[in-house]
C-alpha cells in the first residue's frame, strides 16, 4: 500500500546523521540481511516481518537496480501472518480426537492424548493454510534525507523503525513542527535554527485541572 498503489496517508520522518562514504554497499548488506524470509509451515512462528522488493513483493530476492532510483531508495515493509482460526482449530481437533479414539478402540482420551491431537491437526492446518500478507512502501529521498512510510498505525510505524534503524545503522526522527524547522530545508534562517535549538519544553495544563488545583489551594 501506499507509493504505487492505494491510499496516500503516510507519516514522515528525518534521518539523523549523514550517510556513510560507502553508504551504497552498507545499506545493500543490510537490506539484504533484513530481507523478508516466510513463514515456516512446519514451525511455530505466526508473525513475520522484513524488506522486499516494492514492485514485486513476493520475489525472495532485492536487487539494488530495483529499490535505487536516483536519490532514491524505495522498498517496502513486508508482513506475514499464519494463525489458525480458533473455531477452525476446534472443529478439526474433535474430528481427530473421535477418529484417534476409534483406531484405538477407546471411549475417551486424556489430556495429554488431546494435546497431541490438537499439536497434529494445527501443524496440519498451517501446512495448508496460506499466510496473510500485508506489504506497506517506504520511500527514502537520501539527498534531503525524508523518509515517508505509507501507513499511520502506531505498532507498524514502530516497528518500521526499528526495522530501518537496524538495517541503516540511522536513526529517524519522527516528523513534527519541531523537526520541520530544524531539518525541513531552507525554510528557517541559520539563526532562527539556532534558536529553535535552545528552546526548551513546555507543559501545558487543561484549565479545568488548574482551576481544580486552585481550588484546592
Amino acid at each position: 500500500m501506499g507509493a504505487f498503489q492505494g491510499g496516500l496517508t503516510f507519516r514522515r520522518y528525518t534521518v539523523e546523521g549523514e550517510l556513510p562514504k560507502d553508504f551504497r554497499d552498507r545499506f545493500h548488506q543490510g537490506i539484504t540481511k533484513y530481507t523478508f524470509r516466510p513463514i515456516d509451515p512446519g514451525g511455530e512462528e505466526e508473525r513475520a516481518l522484513g524488506w522486499a522488493d516494492a514492485l514485486f513483493p513476493l520475489e525472495p530476492e532485492i536487487f539494488q537496480e530495483r529499490y535505487r532510483f536516483d536519490e532514491y531508495i524505495v522498498l517496502s515493509l513486508r508482513i506475514d501472518t499464519l494463525s489458525v482460526p480458533g473455531s477452525l482449530l476446534k472443529l478439526y481437533t474433535e474430528a481427530e480426537c473421535k477418529r484417534y479414539m476409534a483406531e484405538h478402540q477407546k471411549e475417551t482420551m486424556n489430556r495429554y492424548e488431546k494435546a497431541e491431537a490438537k499439536e497434529r491437526v494445527k501443524l496440519e492446518l498451517r501446512r495448508k493454510l496460506l499466510p496473510g500478507i500485508k506489504v506497506i512502501d517506504m520511500v527514502w529521498n537520501l539527498t534531503e534525507g525524508q523518509v515517508r512510510f505509507f501507513a499511520s498505525a502506531e505498532k507498524i510505524n514502530m516497528e518500521f523503525m526499528e526495522l530501518f534503524e537496524q538495517t541503516f545503522e540511522l536513526q529517524l526522527i519522527p516528523d513534527s513542527p519541531f523537526t520541520a524547522g530544524l531539518f525541513g530545508g531552507p525554510v528557517l534562517s541559520e539563526a532562527l535554527k539556532e534558536r529553535l535549538e535552545r528552546v526548551e519544553p513546555t507543559v501545558f495544563v487543561d484549565a479545568d485541572v488548574m482551576a481544580a488545583a486552585m481550588t484546592e489551594v
